[in-house]
């Protein structure tokens, strides 16, 4: 296999390609800049663990039915609800500054992140052969990562250069107005209406498969809810580094995902997707472990740096191994519910985090990269034959 595996590609398949490019650069822009923001209105670790718990809570609530949801409205139709979604949470968390009115806005985001990805998902999978999507997947979560490192850049330097009394809310309201932006290329994919299926009964068989593609999920998912969130102020509090070097360092690290992120179906065609995974999941977790005993933020950068690449950029590889298990008809509701798994321990694990944070910028690390070891053995003993 080659590079030009990446040509060829549909223009609805671009057009989706594009949504997620914008939406990784808003969403992470307002994913570095919620905990800043929160904190300049008082408001400790704890707290803070609380609104993205609720998140979380509503995400995995609403997954249980997210994906016989898409097939009935649309994928298209469905992204668009949840993109109408977002919009309505950003402009609260911007004009009505009130715990009450966050808890809403995290609410909102969950129902919208539950409807969202496996519509997402779902419909770009029909866009590509079964040969090639492991290709299409990569070049979507390349291209979304590299959105990502955009939107940290920007979430560490658009603080500083907006005016007002809280920059932190006028970046977010540049977040806001970024939503119907991204709403229009979705807006501009056919609908595949002639493509979906009918109501789909989740038999035995079935949930077994999907199990056991949410087991090791949902422990990765708990481990990564313990520290992911809060290294933004992990790094602020244990270094004193500024939000422009940690908006900076979480850049840098996406676009090196990015970039690296084109190499992983080449590399998974040589070893394997098995192989490939538990190869670079097993070192993002020896390296979460090191986190603790960094003595300075340059070493604490590099150690997080290459561990967030390790960890995510198999992301598009795991995806696309699970899609060889199921049907067309099935592959909305087996996503939805292995995010179900990933959501609601994430969820669980930003509440554990945001309290041991409170106690200790130590301990989280090692429940985090205990979690991780146990998830990768699972997976290996789970599918080590299926390559």
């Amino acid at each position: 296999m080659s590079i030009q595996n990446y040509r060829g590609f549909s223009r609805d398949a671009k057009l989706v390609i594009v949504y997620s490019f914008m939406g990784w650069l808003g969403g992470n822009i307002a994913w570095f800049i919620l905990p800043f923001y929160y904190s300049s209105l008082g408001m400790n670790f704890s707290k803070i663990g609380v609104l993205f718990s609720i998140s979380t809570i509503f995400q995995a609530s609403l997954l249980l039915a997210s994906g016989q949801i898409s097939v009935k409205l649309g994928y298209r139709r469905t992204i668009l609800v949840a993109v109408g979604l977002f919009f309505i949470g950003r402009l609260l968390q911007v004009f009505v500054p009130q715990f009450w009115a966050f808890a809403l806005a995290s609410a909102i985001f969950g129902i919208g992140m539950a409807l969202e990805g496996p519509a997402l998902m779902s419909l770009l999978s029909e866009e590509v052969s079964e040969e090639k999507r492991h290709y299409l997947f990569s070049l979507n979560a390349a291209l979304g990562t590299i959105g990502a490192a955009l939107g940290m850049y920007l979430g560490g330097l658009l603080p500083k250069l907006l005016d007002g009394s809280n920059p932190y809310k006028m970046t977010l309201l540049f977040v806001a107005l970024l939503i119907p932006i991204q709403g229009i290329f979705i807006f501009l994919v056919s609908p595949v209406l002639g493509r979906e299926e009918k109501r789909l009964k989740l038999e035995r068989e079935l949930m077994i498969k999907i199990l056991k593609f949410s087991l090791p999920s949902a422990l990765i998912g708990l481990g990564a809810g313990v520290t992911i969130p809060y290294m933004g102020l992990w790094f602020n509090k244990r270094f004193g580094t500024s939000l422009e070097s940690i908006g900076g360092l979480f850049a840098l690290q996406q676009f090196i995902m990015g970039i690296g992120t084109f190499t992983l179906p080449m590399i998974s065609d040589k070893f394997g997707s098995v192989k490939t995974i538990v190869g670079f999941n097993g070192s993002a977790t020896a390296l979460i472990l090191m986190m603790p005993f960094s003595p300075t933020f340059p070493v604490a950068a590099f150690i997080y740096t290459i561990r967030t690449i390790f960890m995510n950029i198999v992301n598009p590889i795991w995806d696309a191994f699970m899609m060889r298990f199921f049907t067309k008809k099935e592959r909305a509701t087996a996503l939805a519910l292995r995010n179900l798994s990933w959501t609601a321990t994430f969820g669980i694990g930003q509440l554990i985090g945001g309290r041991i944070f409170d106690l200790s910028l130590t301990m989280p690390f090692f429940i985090t990269g205990g979690l991780y070891a146990l998830s990768m053995v699972t997976f290996w003993v789970l599918f080590a034959k299926e390559d």
